[in-house]
């Protein structure tokens, strides 16, 4: 019914429009306050980190989670993968990075009642636009990167990191004696945009010789990553179970966050050995020698970065890539995502992942046109719309030494299709498939 009554009024259409009205922002405001107020503000007891950007945040919130966890006290986290309250786990089926005002605050006010006293947050551009933290006295804020994404929903980049920005503004006026923030010292639009605000303590992170904390002599192996962390002229060797470079950048934000706090880089490093890998982010599935990573890589500059990452891993062999993009979503960068394939895999499967109430063909057409256009690129593409089916059908061409790699949100466990909304998991399909091959 909801979905009909989208399409009835053009909601996709005219949503940019009345986002920013007078009666739509007040309702929102008015929304925090009710949720705020039934649930005895429970953020007023929290010590809270929130965590934006465009790729890499969820990663991060779950190594912050742990780390405060073992080292400091029961801690709550939310995260577009899950959320946790002290060790038990939950899963996020809402689709949404942010939850609603109301869920949020229960979740908070129940996180309390277990004694958790500290909150990790991930906040998306969108809800920090829509208010969904009003009310949220957040002590530290972080920002990964920012590079092109949601500008279906935001006018343009500068709009977008400037609703980013609010986080660090929740910071500013919190009203406490803690305002912390953690900079990528790589991304330049944190100094562009960013740089003014003055914060109590305020650190930067990255490879860069400049960065409070950076990394020196990265190298990547089959299954783990090894790297020194520099900080005051000291270096710590750190081996972690996790591939790729954006899990060093992870591991230094989150670093930045224990040092500013005083913590110990040793004890969080030890803390950190046992971090796993957080479901859909570069998750790994070995069967008779063939490679599959699951990741949520979905937009350019995150599948750029991770296709060349794979592609030294596969040496002579190939890299297999079923992709998707969703509806309405920055229909702009679709095109871009498909030269990105055609650089670097060796075949391409198009198919679904919420066409919700967007023709499921066109969304894959606009994916795939520039393939289409170039007879060579066009020989090693396949487009599968259903799904399920393309998984089956990357696992029965992927021969020994391959990868498989299933981009986009796979990690989610509901898919909008243009019909109906329906139960998925990706990962236990795909085990599933390759148990009865």
């Amino acid at each position: 019914m909801k979905k009909f009554i989208k399409k009835l009024i053009w909601y996709d259409k005219f949503y940019n429009s009345f986002k920013t009205s007078f009666l739509y922002q007040s309702r929102k405001k008015i929304n925090w306050k009710i949720a705020t107020t039934i649930n005895w503000n429970p953020s007023k007891d929290f010590f809270i980190v929130g965590v934006t950007g465009t790729n890499w945040k969820t990663t991060t919130v779950n190594m912050l989670h742990q780390i405060f966890n073992d080292l400091v006290w029961p801690t709550v986290m939310i995260s577009t993968a899950c959320i946790k309250i002290w060790d038990q786990t939950l899963v996020n089926d809402k689709k949404m990075t942010s939850l609603d005002v109301y869920q949020l605050q229960w979740i908070l006010a129940d996180a309390k009642n277990q004694w958790c006293k500290i909150a990790i947050l991930e906040a998306s551009s969108q809800w920090l636009d829509q208010n969904r933290f009003e009310g949220i006295k957040f002590d530290y804020a972080v920002l990964t990167n920012i590079t092109r994404d949601h500008l279906d929903y935001h006018k343009n980049m500068d709009d977008y990191a400037l609703a980013k920005k609010k986080l660090f503004k929740y910071v500013l006026s919190n009203g406490k004696n803690t305002k912390y923030a953690s900079f990528p010292s790589d991304d330049k639009a944190w100094r562009e945009r960013y740089n003014e605000l003055a914060f109590d303590k305020k650190i930067t992170f990255g490879l860069q010789n400049s960065s409070t904390i950076k990394a020196e002599n990265i190298v990547d192996g089959k299954d783990n990553t090894t790297f020194d962390i520099i900080y005051l002229w000291n270096s710590y060797h750190v081996d972690v179970p996790l591939l790729w470079n954006y899990n060093v950048y992870n591991y230094l934000t989150a670093i930045s966050v224990w040092v500013q706090i005083g913590l110990s880089i040793q004890d969080c490093i030890k803390s950190l050995s046992k971090f796993t890998w957080v479901s859909g982010r570069m998750e790994k599935v070995e069967y008779k020698w063939i490679t599959y990573f699951i990741d949520f890589a979905h937009d350019p500059d995150a599948l750029d970065k991770t296709l060349r990452f794979l592609n030294r891993l596969k040496w002579d062999h190939r890299l297999i890539l079923v992709f998707w993009a969703p509806w309405n979503r920055d229909k702009e960068k679709r095109p871009e995502m498909g030269k990105i394939w055609a650089k670097f895999a060796d075949i391409v499967i198009a198919t679904d992942d919420d066409p919700d109430t967007e023709n499921r063909l066109d969304i894959i057409n606009q994916l795939t046109q520039d393939i289409q256009q170039d007879p060579e690129a066009k020989k090693k593409l396949y487009i599968i719309p259903e799904r399920q089916l393309a998984i089956q059908f990357a696992t029965q061409i992927a021969k020994p030494w391959d990868i498989v790699m299933l981009a986009g949100k796979w990690h989610e466990t509901i898919q909008l299709t243009n019909f109906w909304a329906r139960k998925r998991n990706d990962k236990k399909r795909l085990i599933k498939i390759l148990k009865n091959i």
